[in-house]
């Protein structure tokens, strides 16, 4: 048995504003084997720009975990790819996770912000990993009102008026959710502050490309 067996469960499918979401829950044969290689594996600061005005390990706690030449991972991407339609945006070997957490300071206003809505090349696929959490999921939003892209780290809340929110996606432990990133605008949704302990909020993801 492989740590990144699927139990290949029922999979929904929710037309939306003329894209299809997926969602399929259960996903792992095994999810705290999942996240007991996770947790024994350290991940790395993210660090998307050069720019030395980032505000990472300042106001917050943005991690990475990118473990190449699994060729386990490989299938997972092969059963998420006939699915979504589309094809791995890196190399299908690669396993990639997300983990935040917030310092309790004035700069992390979630109540008049939201967390970086961004754009990506094609389909996300995410993986929720925390146990006991149905609200910190995923936005997608509307517009984005900006002229010109900021670095994710410099100015990674941005005011409430600026974007419509037009569905959130809930977390469920051991759910992965498919959405198209590059049609809808999107961010991860930090609507209280769970996660600004020692607790990271965390989850895999796969992307494609359109």
């Amino acid at each position: 048995m492989g740590i990144f067996d699927l139990n290949y469960s029922i999979t929904v499918n929710e037309t939306f504003m003329g894209s299809n979401i997926y969602y399929i829950d259960n996903f792992y044969k095994n999810p705290d084997a999942v996240l007991d290689l996770f947790n024994k594996t350290p991940s790395r600061v993210h660090h998307p720009t050069l720019e030395a005005k980032s505000l990472n390990g300042v106001h917050f706690d943005d991690r990475r975990h990118i473990l190449e030449d699994c060729n386990e991972i490989s299938k997972v991407y092969k059963y998420l790819s006939n699915i979504c339609g589309e094809k791995p945006l890196y190399d299908d070997r690669i396993v990639l996770t997300n983990r935040t957490r917030f310092f309790k300071h004035d700069f992390n206003n979630f109540k008049d912000n939201y967390w970086y809505p961004h754009i990506d090349f094609g389909y996300n696929g995410i993986v929720y990993l925390n146990k006991g959490d149905d609200t910190c999921g995923t936005n997608l939003y509307r517009n984005i009102y900006y002229d010109k892209p900021i670095a994710e780290h410099v100015e990674p809340w941005r005011p409430k008026e600026r974007y419509d929110i037009i569905k959130t996606i809930k977390p469920k432990f051991n759910r992965c959710v498919l959405f198209d990133g590059k049609k809808f605008p999107h961010g991860m949704n930090i609507p209280n502050d769970m996660y600004f302990g020692e607790e990271y909020r965390f989850n895999q993801v796969f992307f494609f490309k359109s």
